[in-house]
């Protein structure tokens, strides 16, 4: 198998988060723990002991509410439990026998960051809390692939086995996101909702104060207890790029964010690093007398880039593909690799037909007839396309 190198000459990046090491710089904060990643790619654009092991509070509830849109009904409605009404800390002042839309408690949920609202989704999607939680490290584990996260409940509550690191909680906010439901509710500013028994409604107004403050800020959680200290995901786009920055026990957090959010869109800017459409390789017969098709990627590779990044495209042309060739066939493989590290595969697929065949004993005489034709037209193309650039 021969082997063809296309080495960009822009700088450009990619990774799979957890590959590629995140830069140094950034501006100061005061989390124990932090991460900027990209939404689409995951890349990790920015770390602090990303993988430290700790309690997050409040923003537990983002793995709830993607649960709820994911395996709920928007429109049941929900009969209260003494269970949900009497959870302590943050709510949305449920109250025992109360009916509510599992809608109206995503909202609850996610704005009034309700502990009591957290409990009542369990009871109604899981049947029963623990049942629940079970569905959420199932999620983790199996579906995300998480190794550092366990939930003991679905709202946020100190337990010795409630964790998760920085990395994974902007995992789960990445795959949340997702979820046209979830992307709403989350960018919500404030919401009014019936109050059953009452003749006013409850309005609701989000707790994450950057929504409409920090340029393009569309979500998503804040936290806080005493053991985890203060917690907050939020998530900005801005020019097709969508940063999730993740601080955990940092006292400090309106202001990290807006400044790590604005220091990682100043450094880095979302761009194709190959295209489908792009020629980035070629195969001939006979040095493009006989044949000639150009070779384009069947995947697109986008990732946030900054200067500092270094990527190579390789490409390996089978030599054993088998003539005739046709639009759309695969003839070869490619990767890309970042930094030094593999990134990501393609199928290289052929943009022209080459229509040269082998002869059959049957068919020998016609074969001829076609080859020498196949030649002349593309010495005709040749002629033509010269005489062209000369005038």
């Amino acid at each position: 198998m021969k082997t063809h190198k296309f080495v960009l000459c822009v700088v450009l990046a990619l990774m799979l988060a957890v590959s590629l090491t995140a830069p140094a710089f950034a501006a100061e904060n005061s989390a124990k723990a932090a991460v900027v990643i990209e939404q689409s790619s995951g890349r990790v654009l920015y770390a602090k002991n990303p993988d430290w092991e700790l309690p997050m509070a409040s923003t537990t509830k983002i793995m709830t509410a993607y649960l709820t849109s994911k395996y709920g009904n928007l429109s049941d409605v929900v009969e209260v439990s003494e269970n949900a009404s009497g959870v302590e800390g943050s709510g949305m002042y449920l109250e025992k026998g109360e009916h509510i839309t599992m809608e109206n408690l995503l909202y609850g949920l996610m704005l009034q960051s309700g502990n009591d609202a957290a409990v009542a989704i369990a009871e109604a999607i899981g049947g029963n809390v623990d049942r629940f939680v079970e569905m959420m490290n199932e999620t983790a584990t199996n579906d995300m692939g998480l190794t550092h996260t366990h939930f003991d409940n679905p709202n946020g509550l100190p337990s010795d086995t409630h964790y998760t690191t920085a990395h994974e909680l902007a995992i789960i906010t990445a795959e949340a996101l997702k979820d046209p439901t979830f992307a709403q509710v989350c960018a919500t500013k404030e919401k009014s909702v019936p109050w059953e028994g009452k003749d006013y409604n409850r309005e609701m107004v989000n707790h994450n104060k950057l929504l409409g403050v920090l340029d393009g800020c569309v979500g998503v959680k804040t936290g806080y207890t005493n053991a985890a200290g203060r917690c907050l995901v939020t998530a900005v786009t801005r020019d097709g790029m969508t940063l999730i920055c993740v601080t955990l026990n940092d006292q400090d957090d309106w202001n990290d964010h807006t400044n790590l959010q604005n220091e990682m869109f100043e450094k880095y800017h979302i761009e194709d690093l190959n295209s489908t459409e792009s020629v980035i390789e070629k195969i001939t017969v006979g040095k493009g007398i006989f044949g000639y098709s150009g070779l384009v990627p069947d995947k697109t590779y986008t990732f946030p880039v900054c200067d500092e990044d270094k990527i190579e495209i390789k490409t390996e042309v089978s030599d054993d593909v088998k003539l005739p060739i046709h639009a759309g066939d695969a003839v070869g493989s490619g990767s890309v690799t970042v930094n030094g590290e593999n990134y990501g595969n393609f199928n290289l697929i052929a943009t022209d037909d080459i229509d040269l065949v082998k002869p059959t004993k049957d068919t020998f005489f016609d074969d001829i007839k076609h080859d020498i034709g196949t030649v002349f037209k593309r010495w005709s193309e040749k002629i033509k396309s010269n005489v062209e650039t000369r005038e």
